[in-house]
């Protein structure tokens, strides 16, 4: 049985991978925010948050199945079979959601506040960010992390490429550019993806299959939606009720303050396989050793990013995009609530009952929708900003109230948790004291205490294991 060294194996793919591609966001920020007016970075933005959702709704969230499936399969030809399917499935429904958005482009562009061409082009983006998504699903479960960081860097690397070339190219809305770049980019690891695929495809459409997709796959969809909707919905508000620029300011902060989430999702990707492998085995005192240290992780970096996030963003950003820097801290909270309901709602996965996933998020959905549409008009990017963190605190709330009561499946203990954010909530009052000094130099020194101090408090109890851990993380 795999224990935390493994995790650690993995998260280091991952950890790399990430640093690399998600660190081209913060290169690229002071590239674009040079390159791009307000305006058309507020497009971008928007752009791509309604990438994240039709990339789901397109194809019904069929594909997720497939690394559920790897564990329940009865043979690699089984697996095989699913996943030709499941392909199939996909194509299906992606081919009619796209008629229909091609048919009402001009309606929907009105209503999100972008031009019909700009929405034509949400199409060839969502297929090839399914493509991506079905090839992690398969490798993911290998554990094949090393050919999904490969893959990652490539991708983001060369949409980086094309995408300062077009808008250099293009004289007016130069947005086009970096929208047509990441086309052309996904279109040439279309390529990579599917050769990688082909040897877990069978051609195959079966009617046993459909009945487990539909059954884990279809509920999935506010699941899959949930974080994108609380991330992107305020911003696609933003700038249809406001302007493109404010959608832009936020971007800003929001980008920023996913270092947080940097961190959640190479947790989750290196110690997703584990979990099953633990679920099926019945190991909960490890499933709480690992998620334990993964939280503890969280919250420093959390804090980590909240105390120094408007420094960074003034360092990455021009100066005019850096107005919402302020929201930092309250948006890294949210990303630590996200990271508290996780342990809940991979039960709801685990156990296959995905329609409690379902009703969870749609309360923290709905929730995220009401509280912008309530706080935009008097409060602006704040009031978006605080709708983003109280869904996730109603996220973590109802998942924990529908494992405990309907699904009943062991989860890390909540004491686990409130401890590191009790203490985090105390230094997170420190924080805001320090804030409102002027003095670089002396805010900067007592930050720096701050977060030490905090380290120490939290890693105390682990500080021998960790010690050993980051040794061989560091040797290898």
């Amino acid at each position: 049985m795999a224990g935390f060294k493994e995790v650690l194996k993995h998260s280091r793919n991952y950890f790399f991978a990430s640093i690399a591609t998600k660190g081209l966001a913060f290169i690229s920020i002071p590239i674009y925010t040079r390159i791009l007016s307000t305006n058309d970075y507020g497009i971008v933005s928007i752009f791509l948050g309604l990438i994240g959702i039709f990339s789901v709704v397109m194809c019904f969230s069929v594909d997720r199945s497939v690394s559920r499936y790897f564990y329940d399969q009865k043979d690699e030809q089984d697996f095989k079979r699913f996943v030709g399917t499941s392909s199939i499935a996909s194509i299906a429904f992606f081919i009619a959601t796209s008629l229909l958005l091609f048919l009402f482009a001009d309606k929907f562009g009105n209503l999100v506040g972008l031009s019909k061409n700009t929405v034509y082009l949400i199409i060839p983006i969502s297929i090839i960010e399914v493509i991506g998504l079905t090839f992690q699903q398969i490798y993911g479960p290998l554990k094949k992390s090393k050919t999904i960081a490969i893959a990652s860097l490539f991708r983001v690397y060369l949409g980086f490429v094309f995408s300062v070339i077009l808008i250099l190219l293009f004289s007016n809305n130069k947005y086009i550019g970096q929208i047509i770049g990441q086309v052309i980019a996904g279109t040439l690891m279309i390529i990579y993806w599917l050769r990688k695929i082909k040897p877990y495809f069978v051609l195959s459409f079966d009617s046993s299959y459909l009945k487990y997709i539909f059954t884990y796959s279809v509920p999935l969809i506010p699941y899959a939606l949930s974080s994108v909707i609380i991330a992107q919905f305020g911003k696609i508000a933003l700038g249809s009720s406001q302007a493109f620029s404010d959608a832009g300011y936020y971007s800003i902060a929001l980008a920023v303050s996913s270092i947080v989430s940097i961190i959640i999702s190479i947790g989750h990707e290196a110690w997703n396989p584990y979990f099953m492998e633990y679920m099926n085995a019945k190991n909960y005192t490890q499933i709480d050793r690992d998620f334990s240290k993964i939280f503890k992780i969280t919250v420093i970096c959390a804090l980590g990013i909240a105390s120094f996030g408007k420094e960074i963003g003034l360092v990455l950003a021009k100066k005019e995009f850096t107005e919402a820097l302020y929201l930092v801290p309250i948006l890294t909270i949210g990303y630590v609530f996200y990271q508290f309901s996780y342990v809940y709602l991979r039960n709801f996965g685990y156990s296959k009952k995905t329609h409690f996933a379902t009703i969870v998020v749609f309360i923290s959905g709905l929730s995220n929708i009401l509280l912008n549409i309530i706080l935009i008009k008097k409060y602006g990017e704040f009031g978006v900003a605080i709708s983003f963190t109280f869904s996730y605190i109603i996220m973590a709330f109802f998942g924990w109230l529908f494992n405990k009561y309907f699904v009943k499946l062991h989860s890390t203990p909540l004491k686990i948790m409130l401890v590191p954010l009790i203490i985090m909530a105390l230094f997170y009052t420190a924080l805001y004291a320090i804030i409102p000094i002027k003095s670089i130099v002396l805010s900067i020194f007592l930050k720096v205490i701050l977060i030490s101090f905090f380290i120490v408090i939290i890693l105390w109890k682990d500080k021998k294991e960790i010690e050993f851990f980051l040794k061989r993380f560091l040797k290898h």
